[in-house]
């Protein structure tokens, strides 16, 4: 549709039973290739279905680049890539998980083993040069904490 810029999301949380974005072990570790994996053909789906950009908001390691790998392979290299950069293990997603329902499933699990932590601004900004690195068309950096 002429005018019209589709960005789609790309993410498991509000897919699964647990709240989390990736896959989980037995023991309730995060599984990060294997989510990466799943990520990629979710975002294959979407764009292979219309939109303009990819939104990748998980925080796994690697995403972004095996994201780029498969579009070009599926020769959607116009497909731009929106990565969530620095996504900060907040309070302020609340609204967010209450939206899509994962808040319920969360319970009182956080995902500090994948998110940023607010106190360390240095790995924002090596996160920004990593994903660029591996392809992402812009990157967004959330809001961390109000001052």
């Amino acid at each position: 549709m002429k005018g019209v810029l589709i960005i789609s999301d790309v993410a498991l949380d509000p897919y699964t039973s647990h709240g989390q974005d990736g896959v989980i072990s037995k023991s309730g570790k995060i599984l990060n290739d294997e989510t990466v994996e799943i990520l990629v053909q979710q975002a294959l789906s979407h764009a292979e279905a219309g939109a303009d950009i990819i939104a990748p908001s998980d925080m796994m390691d690697g995403r972004v680049k095996k994201i780029r790998e498969a579009l070009e392979k599926k020769s959607l290299k116009d497909t731009m890539i929106l990565a969530y950069t620095a996504k900060y293990s907040s309070n302020f997603y609340g609204p967010f998980r209450d939206a899509v329902g994962s808040s319920k499933n969360l319970g009182s699990n956080n995902k500090d083993t994948y998110q940023m932590d607010y106190a360390n601004t240095r790995d924002a900004l090596n996160e920004v040069q990593l994903d660029i690195s591996e392809g992402a068309d812009i990157v967004m950096v959330n809001l961390q904490c109000l001052t």
